[in-house]
């Protein structure tokens, strides 16, 4: 990709772009915050996002909970299970944003609501805006990342999304 890099307020350049999965990960770990570990590590495989640019920005994004994987199976099972996610009473993940702001340079602090089972968690995340241009095959993307944690009972999930997203 010829990335043009230049100093702007805008996260996403105006218009309609929606999540290229193939090219996108979002990947968590969960901190147990009594005994200061990190305890697991995984990912989400089935998601899409679709994001308006310009000046009132907006991201939304839905994650299929189904798809958790921690490359271990029992551990997938019990984290699908009623106990934890519980995702087939609950198979969505949403993110609504409520807010994108320019920190500085290549930085943003992006605000919205994260709904876990169907509870509403006030998220504010960083950005890192990698680079915004065309692809080899004339393909216009924009590529950033997400990053930032929620409280979510006695632990601590941490959360990194690296996205490209495909302008439509």
């Amino acid at each position: 990709m010829s990335a043009v890099q230049t100093e702007t307020t805008t996260l996403v350049p105006a218009g309609a772009w929606a999540v290229d999965p193939v090219h996108s990960s979002i990947r968590w770990d969960v901190i147990d915050l009594d005994a200061g570990m990190k305890s697991i590590s995984g990912r989400f495989t089935d998601f899409e996002g679709a994001l308006e640019g310009g000046r009132d920005q907006r991201l939304a994004g839905v994650v299929r909970t189904g798809s958790l994987l921690t490359d271990h199976e029992q551990r997938d099972a019990h984290l699908r299970s009623q106990d934890m996610l519980d995702t087939d009473r609950f198979p969505e993940i949403r993110f609504t944003s409520t807010g994108v702001e320019h920190v500085e340079g290549d930085r943003y602090k992006l605000r919205g609501e994260l709904v876990i089972k169907e509870t509403p968690v006030e998220v504010e995340l960083d950005v890192k805006l990698q680079g915004t241009g065309a692809d080899a095959t004339g393909v216009e993307k924009t590529l950033f990342r997400v990053s930032g944690s929620i409280e979510w009972g006695p632990t601590r999930v941490e959360i990194t999304a690296d996205i490209t997203a495909i302008r439509q």
